[in-house]
């Protein structure tokens, strides 16, 4: 990489700076109120402070960590299979081959593992990822090749990144600016490193050197080479300060996923949760100090002393003695302090209610309610799943799909998934989640279906006289109801299968009928020959009998 490729660089990194600038302070009141760890990376503070001095009631960071923590129950839930793969659409051919359908199920076993698996660290940067989501608005995870877990996830801090969109409004752009000991960077590019740098891992070996780790697509390549300097992926690592090219290679797939909570027409960067409800937690924590201080005059008000007639210092503590002069008929009084406390709690409930509404606790929580049946609770569910259904087609897009297909790519490209069998490729394959919120935008076909059958059901009635039930394709019935409740695709039997019986059933039934009718046809001639003789038995019923 030549001088004129770094310093392009460099340029366009500062004009992703400017394009970030305007969020940073809002960024920084965000976590100032909601998560102070995180604000210390915005303004250089250190990490061992609290920084929490800003908050006086703890109801805004409770009502984040709730979030977040129900975002990975209800998508990426590590104790439930919340994604599938299946055919697309002008394959379904072959979803009852065998060998296809191993494939699917092993491969989607391997997927799960991965992502389940404590070495990947998927579980604990998913967490942090929807920290920052549902904070700031937006978050990046890193999704990285591994020797030996395969694949490695983190969550990137907000203040090391700087994104830039396509045409389309899909982030392809990923500058991520990081510190690194001089030690380190000698150690991880010995060859390629500064002089500078050397200098410093010898001297001073835990000075940081500002590093720069750009992601972007790379328009110059030939689509039918090989290399990585043909990947669909710039991937430039660079030595800001001396301006030294690291290293440049690619990526097959971008490794960096940048989801965003929701955004306005023309912006790069999100807003969430955090920033609608950050008036109301201003409000509540200037609420919550000014009670703690009249609650404080309360218990400790100020005292109305005279200015003479007293001998020494004023002792107002536990067990404290002022003297006075015998025959004063002045005494220390308590300044008068008429604080309305309850009404200053009511004020504070309906803001820390405001706060939860925004932040959807209130939604998921069960009341107390008698018992419902089966299709009550579906209904429920699905209007609770139902908030997040905006959000949820953002986060397939930007954040879910784009992961699990790089995590396929990486673990197929390792070994850890096989080639597809022979007649089937990559692009054969969808995903198909099946996490709790996307079973509750699936569930509104299968209520529609079960209130169609109960209106019907009267004029069906015993037998279905009028042939209602004829303009019902009942397996696609059934696979749509089977699919919204989440079913598990191995516990369906291949549409061959369930051929096979039905047409075993219809032999059977053919069968049953031809000798239930010779049975009648026997029973009907043995009685016309024992009313013809008179006798109870005969011969014919004899011979019958026998056969």
């Amino acid at each position: 990489m030549d001088a004129k490729d770094i310093e392009r660089i460099l340029t366009r990194l500062g004009g992703l700076k400017k394009d970030r600038d305007p969020w940073v302070s809002t960024w920084r009141d965000l976590a100032d109120y909601f998560l102070p760890r995180k604000a210390q990376q915005f303004s250089g503070g250190s990490q061992a402070r609290a920084g929490d001095e800003k908050i006086f009631d703890s109801t805004p960071c409770h009502c984040l960590d709730v979030l977040a923590s129900r975002l990975g129950g209800l998508l990426t839930n590590a104790n439930m299979q919340w994604f599938g793969l299946r055919l697309k659409a002008d394959r379904k051919s072959l979803t009852d081959d065998t060998e296809v359908k191993a494939y699917l199920a092993e491969s989607l076993e391997t997927l799960q593992g991965l992502f389940s698996s404590d070495a990947s660290g998927f579980q604990a940067a998913a967490h942090e990822l929807y920290l920052d989501l549902a904070l700031f608005g937006v978050a990046v995870l890193y999704v990285e090749s591994d020797p030996r877990s395969v694949v490695r996830f983190s969550a990137r801090p907000l203040s090391e990144i700087y994104v830039a969109e396509s045409p389309q409004g899909v982030v392809d752009t990923v500058f991520r600016e990081f510190e690194m000991p001089a030690h380190a960077v000698q150690s991880e590019w010995r060859e390629a490193c500064s002089q500078t740098v050397r200098d410093l891992a010898t001297k001073d070996p835990h000075k940081p050197v500002k590093i720069l780790h750009a992601v972007y697509p790379r328009l110059d390549r030939d689509p039918a080479g090989s290399g990585n300097a043909n990947f669909p992926w710039a991937s430039v690592f660079l030595e800001v300060e001396s301006k030294t090219a690291l290293e440049e290679s690619g990526y097959l797939e971008m490794p960096f996923m940048a989801p965003r909570w929701s955004k306005a027409v023309g912006e790069t960067y999100g807003r969430g949760p955090g920033l609608t409800a950050l008036s109301d937690v201003r409000v509540l924590n200037a609420m919550a100090r000014t009670a703690l201080l009249a609650a404080e005059k309360m218990s400790d008000p100020p005292l109305m002393v005279p200015d003479d007639g007293y001998l020494g210092q004023i002792h107002a503590g536990p067990g404290g003695l002022s003297y006075y002069r015998a025959g004063s008929t002045d005494r220390i009084e308590a300044l008068p302090v008429a604080v309305d406390l309850k009404a200053t709690e009511y004020m504070m409930e309906q803001r820390r209610s405001s706060i939860k509404q925004i932040f959807m606790v209130d939604q998921f929580d069960a009341p107390d309610a008698p018992a419902k049946t089966a299709y009550q609770v579906m209904i429920e569910d699905s209007r609770k799943m139902g908030h997040l259904a905006p959000v949820m087609g953002r986060l397939q897009a930007e954040y879910l799909g784009l992961m699990i297909r790089r995590v396929f790519a990486v673990a197929m490209r390792g070994g850890a998934i096989k080639r597809p069998p022979r007649g089937l490729t990559i692009d054969d394959l969808e995903i198909h989640y099946t996490s709790p919120v996307a079973q509750a935008q699936r569930q509104d076909s299968a209520r529609a279906i079960t209130q169609a059958l109960e209106i019907l059901k009267p004029l069906v009635g015993e037998g279905d006289p009028l042939g209602i039930m004829d303009n019902f394709d009942t397996d696609r019935i059934t696979a749509t109801v089977t699919e919204a409740v989440g079913v598990p695709p191995d516990n369906m039997r291949a549409q061959r299968d369930v051929d096979a019986i039905r047409e075993a059933r219809a032999k059977a039934a053919q069968t049953k009928a031809a000798l239930d009718a010779a049975d009648q046809a026997v029973r009907a001639a043995a009685t016309a020959a024992g009313a013809s003789t008179g006798e109870d038995k005969n011969l014919l019923q004899d011979l019958l009998g026998g056969a």
